[in-house]
């Protein structure tokens, strides 16, 4: 089957927002590996919110019918 690349803003703030209620972080320093929402308490991974956040913008934008051009992007 067919795939689908959707790309992402580079400031989205993936690794900054709650994954669970969309609470966005001011500041997340690099070293900051793992952190607990203010807003809801859940307690994230850097990497897999990140992941988490990514994977759900991909589908919205998937979802309103945005155009996605995979001509325009190579696979590594």
């Amino acid at each position: 089957g067919g795939r689908s690349l959707v790309a992402i803003a580079p400031f989205f703030p993936s690794s900054k927002r709650c994954s669970c209620c969309g609470f966005t972080m001011k500041k997340l320093p690099l070293d900051v590996r793992k952190w607990n929402c203010p807003e809801c308490q859940t307690s994230h991974d850097r990497d897999i919110n990140a992941a988490r956040n990514i994977k759900a913008a991909g589908l919205v934008a998937l979802a309103h019918g945005e155009p996605v051009n995979p001509e325009s992007h190579q696979a590594a």
